[in-house]
């Protein structure tokens, strides 16, 4: 019996290790301490492909790239793996954006550390791109983009490396069934503002298409770096050192105008932000290697099997200046007929109704005092189907979310003190119907932020406390034909603690003590178990703890 791509998928999973943990931290290390995953690997000896070696960017333009398939691993392959190495000499920089692209699609995002002048970050950065995999069966040209600026002030060298790795297939490792058309929405990344807030795309399908995904990045910079600290347009003067567009931001697919689909916009916060001391030795929840957010439009495909050409669209919701925006499509051919027909029966997305309550906010100039809470929720279906050469396949999908922003304000000559309550909670069932049975896939993912932040104002000098908590719980049921269920639980966070003594003319940090305390926890239904805690006080490690205590 043929699998359908979602079962072919399952089956290969199956065969494969799930959790893949990286090299603890030495204790006494202020260097990056991550306990973030790597990408699990199987059992073959890859092909290495550079696609650049150890290479210091200076300036803006991005490096160009070229890519040749591997001959000794032509394929199929069971995994494709990027893997990205990067260190920024002692001195002083920002926070930077690495942007890797290969034929327009993005393989690689991701933020970098700070330097100090005791401090040289080294890391590290690996992500699975098996799905891109017919891109990489055809030679290439890419850029890798890493802005940076060295001068007398900002003294920082940053240097990074890229290299594919092609783990062959065999009989233990097979190769999961891979999209056979990938496309990019744009060459390069798209800068969204509130001027030109859609990234469009306009193409023409084969006319066989029987599945379809979309990969969604959106990564806020610019005054939309600290989204969710942004206030009411109204509140925005010239004198105001202000966000304005809301406080939520979201990324909304669109198919020629009409909503398709929705990518939240995770609350990443840069090793500069808040206060970059908060982030010796450990960053944020993906701060290094944001991940991707999938949207299943496999309800339209039928719509767009008719040989014409259609538009697809992002757009993020409250964008100003500036979101970056990448989308990569990927279609799933049925090779056993030349037109796949069927259609969409059902689509209640709608375009987002946002709640604001701000009549407790007052402002004066960039002072801000009082609350403002926003929300957004949702609960839609859509639902469609494709007659293919291996029968009816109809395919609903149903999510229920909720953003929901709370801040209060306080701010006198004295003190300035903001709180932040930041969640986006998401549920979202996938149901797979065709010939062989009833296939479900169920995700619960939710992803907190709280921050409390409070600056004391005196004559000599300045004073700063910060408590800032920040997660990401997911929660994955697949359900097969056989009625086999598999979970995985994934649970990852950040909760450092900062007290910062101030210059109070320029404001800048002059001394800190602080802890951060760093858990990923993994399980899922086939045993695999993964924990590690990492705590640090005053920017250096002080515990490693592994083991695992919780099963799905």
């Amino acid at each position: 019996m043929r699998l359908t791509p979602l079962l072919a998928a399952l089956a290969a999973s199956a065969h494969a290790e799930t959790i893949a943990a990286p090299p603890p931290a030495p204790i006494g290390t202020n260097t990056v301490a991550s306990a973030e995953l790597y990408v699990a690997r199987p059992g073959t000896t890859p092909c290495v492909v550079d696609l650049l070696a150890k290479h210091e960017f200076i300036g803006e333009q991005p490096v160009a790239m070229t890519y040749a398939p591997p001959a000794a691993c032509p394929g199929p392959w069971a995994k494709v793996v990027i893997e990205t190495d990067f260190n920024v000499t002692r001195g002083r920089q920002f926070d930077r954006t690495a942007i890797i692209n290969l034929g327009g699609v993005n393989l690689y995002l991701g933020t970098t550390m700070e330097p100090r002048r005791d401090i040289a970050p080294v890391w590290h950065a690996e992500r699975d791109i098996t799905d891109y995999s017919s891109l990489l069966t055809t030679p290439q040209s890419g850029e890798f983009l890493l802005a940076n600026y060295v001068d007398d002030t900002y003294t920082g060298h940053l240097f990074g490396a890229a290299r594919l790795l092609f783990y062959p297939a065999d009989a233990q490792n097979p190769a999961p069934a891979t999209a056979q058309l990938v496309v990019p929405l744009s060459d390069r990344q798209a800068s969204l503002t509130n001027a030109a807030p859609a990234l469009t795309k306009t193409l023409t399908l084969p006319r066989n298409v029987e599945r379809l995904y979309l990969d969604v990045m959106a990564e806020p910079q610019g005054d939309d770096e600290f989204w969710y600290g942004c206030v009411s347009d109204r509140f925005i003067t010239k004198d105001a050192n202000l966000c304005g567009g809301g406080s939520l931001r979201e990324t909304e697919v669109l198919i020629d105008g009409t909503p398709a689909g929705v990518a939240p916009i995770y609350p990443w916060i840069y090793t500069g932000g808040i206060n970059p001391y908060l982030w010796f030795p450990s960053p944020g929840v993906q701060t290094l290697n944001f991940e991707p957010y999938r949207v299943d439009l496999t309800p339209f495909a039928a719509s767009l099997n008719d040989g014409l050409p259609h538009t697809i669209a992002l757009q993020v919701e409250g964008a100003r200046r500036y979101v970056y925006a990448m989308g990569t499509l990927m279609a799933w051919l049925d090779e056993g007929v030349s037109v796949v027909t069927g259609g969409l029966t059902r689509n209640t997305l709608k375009a987002p109704e946002i709640n604001v309550d701000d009549a407790r906010m007052s402002a004066k100039g960039s002072d801000l005092n009082g609350q403002m809470t926003t929300t957004l929720p949702r609960d839609y279906v859509i639902e469609g189907y494709v007659v293919t050469s291996h029968g009816r396949v109809t395919t609903r999908l149903h999510q229920t979310s909720r953003l929901s922003n709370h801040q209060a304000y306080e701010t006198s000559l004295t003190q300035a003190i903001w709180r932040v309550r930041q969640s986006t909670d998401l549920a979202t069932t996938l149901t797979t119907t065709d010939a062989a049975g009833v296939q479900t896939r169920m995700v619960e993912e939710s992803f907190p932020l709280t921050i409390d932040y409070h600056d004391t104002f005196h004559k000599d000098y300045g004073l700063q406390d910060i408590d800032l908590y920040q997660g990401l719980k997911r929660t994955i049921r697949e359900t097969g034909i056989d009625g086999r269920v598999r979970i995985r639980n994934e649970d990852l966070s950040t909760a450092p603690k900062l007290h910062a003594l101030l210059d109070p003319k320029t404001h800048r940090t002059k001394a800190t003590t602080g802890t951060s305390v760093h858990k990923v926890s993994v399980t899922d239904s086939d045993g695999a178990c993964y924990d590690r805690t990492l705590t640090s006080r005053n920017n250096v490690v002080v515990t490693v703890s592994d083991g695992c205590t919780t099963k799905p």
